[in-house]
């Protein structure tokens, strides 16, 4: 078994295409074919059902994209971790971040870094949840800091650094910011929310079945949370957010009862994650930042702040 033969499996495997995947990899077609029918031969399996419109993993496929995503990952860890031994310049870390983390934890993680002189280069992304996880399965980042996944998710180890408050975020001046809002108002509300698979989608959805509700009502659905922000801000459809992501704007929260979620941020990681110099570091100043947040009283109390005055 050859890791280019598993860098042709796991293409075929995202593509769905034989085609498309030998395109990805600039070889033929049939050099593709002939590479994963020499691994299934490897392995004594069958990877790959066809079909008219393409390939389908079988069961022995889908077991090995777990494996083969690990071993990518640990490679490409391993090249970095051999530049960073080799080389005098400050060693990569690639970490993601929902983006009130991104506005808030990420800028303290890099202050006590720079404060403390340590040679370590910090490379953000920022985006939702289910696509950062992604990344991080793919080995395009050492590490994520994202809501708790409410499954585990396969390969990676998720670890609880703290609680923050979700709330329900209307414009000021909302006709339903002036208190006494209810359940039923939510309902009759319309919505702006990050697509269905982004945890906060998914709580709030389950918010509304346990008060015996129909699903919200999404006019707008949207991975960009700049943009999910500024609608609120302008319109009167409402959305779900952490509490951060309201300081600075013209956005209040909604206060009806039951509404409030302490959810847990995680770091997530590789399970089998080769340490480097520079990931240390890097955990290091995550922990003494999460420390000082939560000596502030940064998470707060469990009742957001109405709108002002």
């Amino acid at each position: 078994m050859e890791l280019r033969q598993l860098e042709h499996f796991l293409a075929a495997a995202q593509h769905g295409s034989l085609h498309a995947a030998a395109a990805e990899a600039g070889i033929s077609q049939p050099a593709l074919t002939k590479s994963i029918r020499r691994l299934e031969s490897a392995l004594g399996v069958r990877l790959f059902d066809r079909h008219p419109r393409g390939v389908r993993p079988t069961v022995f496929g889908d077991a090995l994209i777990l494996h083969a995503r690990s071993l990518r990952a640990e490679l490409r860890l391993a090249e970095e971790t051999l530049r960073e031994l080799r080389s005098t310049t400050r060693g990569l870390v690639r970490v993601g971040a929902g983006p009130s983390m991104s506005a808030t934890l990420l800028p303290r993680v890099a202050a006590r870094l720079i404060e403390q002189g340590h040679a370590t280069r910090l490379r953000v992304r920022s985006g939702l949840n289910d696509s950062l996880l992604a990344a991080l399965q793919n080995g395009e980042l050492d590490f994520a800091i994202t809501a708790m996944p409410p499954v585990a998710v396969a390969g990676l180890t998720h670890r609880p650094l703290f609680a923050d408050r979700v709330v329900v975020a209307a414009r000021q001046g909302h006709p339903l910011a002036e208190g006494g809002a209810t359940m039923a108002d939510l309902a009759a509300a319309r919505w702006v929310m990050p697509n269905r698979n982004v945890v906060t989608h998914v709580r709030l959805a389950e918010l509304f079945r346990q008060h015996g509700l129909d699903a919200p009502d999404v006019w707008i659905e949207t991975d960009s949370v700049p943009y999910l922000l500024d609608v609120v801000g302008q319109t009167d459809l409402l959305s779900y957010v952490p509490m951060p992501l309201l300081t600075g704007r013209n956005l209040v929260a909604i206060p009806v009862a039951g509404t409030l979620w302490r959810r847990i941020v995680a770091l997530s990681s590789w399970r089998r994650r080769t340490a480097t110099p520079a990931s240390e570091l890097f955990l290091s100043a995550l922990q003494e930042a999460v420390d000082e947040m939560e000596r502030s009283g940064w998470t707060g109390s469990d009742h957001p702040p109405g709108p002002p005055g």
